[in-house]
């Protein structure tokens, strides 16, 4: 009759707490071999060592207890076994890759603070899709697109527009021109007129700063984020967008993985 050893026995053979052994039978990791129905006393098999042993090393190389469960619940072949550490192998691939690009954005935000200017801080967020109206111009300047957005609020019916307004620039002055598009957004569609355009602003995740209303602001934000974007290793994807909130700006980069 192969011997048995009760919950504590095993803890000393094995090296593992009780607290942690009993933590293992209720998920259904390791069970113990029997169990005693008048005193709810665990017993396990010497072979039993073998198989916390496997579960200990797996769990030492990160791979987490629901996916050792599943291994061993479909007593793993050696196969099996590669395939799971395959797929442990990329996750750290990529967590090193992730920890690689977090190390580039600390050492940039120390750089700032080494500078004499004030450290602008970049977030990332997900915006959801907006209906909007809107119209794209090309100006000289641009205060001249301030012209282009009382037109739009000018046409369209006040109780028809939502909070939210501002301007898709894609061309800024860099580029050598000016173009952008003032836009609101809508609360009900409205008919389509040949001054304004109607359509619907994608959802995106944007690259964002807060600035100013004045240029000299909107500008340290735009290098800002244009900084951050580069460390961070992304492309820009669609047009800049400028979100007018109150005596401030919002500006947000669409992001697309460089």
């Amino acid at each position: 009759m192969a011997a048995h050893y009760r919950i504590g026995e095993f803890s000393h053979l094995s090296g593992v707490s009780a607290k942690t052994l009993r933590f293992y039978d209720e998920i259904g990791l390791l069970r113990p071999d029997s169990v005693d129905a008048r005193t709810g006393y665990r017993h396990y098999r010497a072979q039993q060592l073998e198989e916390l042993a496997s579960i200990l090393t797996l769990k030492s190389l990160g791979v987490s207890l629901g996916d050792v469960r599943k291994f061993i619940a479909r007593a793993g072949s050696r196969d099996d076994r590669r395939e799971l550490l395959h797929e442990l192998k990329m996750k750290v691939e990529q967590s090193m890759q992730t920890a690689a690009q977090s190390l580039k954005c600390i050492d940039a935000a120390l750089d700032e603070l080494d500078g004499t200017m004030r450290s602008i801080p970049v977030v990332v967020k997900r915006r959801a899709a907006v209906p909007i109206a809107s119209i794209r111009a090309k100006v000289k300047s641009y205060t001249d697109i301030l012209r282009f957005e009382r037109e739009l609020m000018n046409a369209l019916p006040l109780e028809c527009m939502g909070e939210l307004r501002g301007v898709l620039w894609y061309r800024c002055a860099d580029s050598g021109s000016l173009e952008g598009e003032p836009f609101v957004a809508l609360r009900y569609s409205v008919p389509h007129r040949s001054y304004y355009d109607v359509k619907q602003l994608p959802a995106v995740t944007v690259a964002c700063a807060y600035s100013g209303l004045d240029d000299d602001s909107a500008e340290r934000s735009y290098m800002a984020i244009r900084k951050w974007m580069e460390v961070a290793g992304y492309k820009l994807d669609g047009p800049k967008r400028e979100i007018y909130l109150d005596q401030m700006l919002e500006i947000q980069f669409p992001l697309q993985a460089a």
